[in-house]
């Protein structure tokens, strides 16, 4: 009997099998499939240290990936042939028939569209669905009466753009122009397109000619604008 009741004892003393949590993430591969793996364990970034989505390379703070001209092209073309098919697009068109007759437009001014070549997907599918959205519009006031002017200029700024960016906005047909320059081009017959700026470009914007139309994020978040 005392032989036993070690045994049990020893068996009692073992310790329980420890049981880890670990999260799940979901990541997206380059042919569309979603997989679903454990994430990594990683340590706590030091205080003060900014962590940027992975890139080929960084120019002033800012992550890109590596783009030929032929892939930029292909990825716009999707994201526009998607863009088409959203009902956003109808919407935005019956809204410029609306206003179409009340003003004028003579250019375009495109202020932080975002680079084509960001390292964040989220990022690069936003920047070329907004160039979709604008050139819907540029196109359907084209289309429209003489109260729009038939070739529309249209001039980009952004201090994130890359050459490569540059050189596809060309190709369109775009003007791209360095910081602050395109603020010098706004009219009171000029399209403002600035989704998603700073408060210090709407501030720029506000100081100078208002504009015929405003193509601006809610500036209600940055405190009261004369715009």
């Amino acid at each position: 009997m005392p032989h036993t009741n070690r045994k049990k004892n020893l068996q009692n003393s073992r310790p329980k099998p420890r049981i880890v949590h670990t999260k799940r993430q979901q990541i997206e591969d380059s042919d569309g499939w979603t997989h679903v793996i454990d994430a990594p364990r990683c340590s706590t970034p030091s205080k003060g240290k900014e962590w940027l989505h992975a890139g080929d390379f960084e120019r002033n703070g800012a992550s890109y990936i590596n783009r030929t001209l032929a892939e930029v092209q292909k990825d716009f073309e999707h994201h526009s042939q998607q863009w088409e098919q959203n009902e956003a697009c109808e919407g935005l068109k019956k809204a410029l028939e609306e206003i179409e007759g009340k003003i004028k437009v003579n250019n375009v001014v495109v202020l932080g569209l975002g680079s084509l070549q960001g390292a964040r997907r989220e990022g690069r599918r936003t920047s070329f669905t907004q160039l979709a959205a604008l050139r819907t519009m540029v196109k359907t006031m084209g289309m429209s009466s003489d109260h729009w002017n038939e070739i529309l200029e249209c001039i980009f700024q952004d201090p994130q753009f890359t050459d490569l960016d540059s050189e596809f906005l060309t190709s369109l047909g775009y003007v791209v122009v360095e910081d602050p320059q395109a603020i010098g081009k706004i009219t009171v017959n000029t399209l403002v397109y600035a989704i998603h700026c700073y408060a210090d470009v709407y501030m720029a914007v506000a100081e100078g000619p208002q504009p015929s139309i405003m193509v601006i994020t809610d500036v209600d978040n940055f405190g009261r604008f004369n715009v």
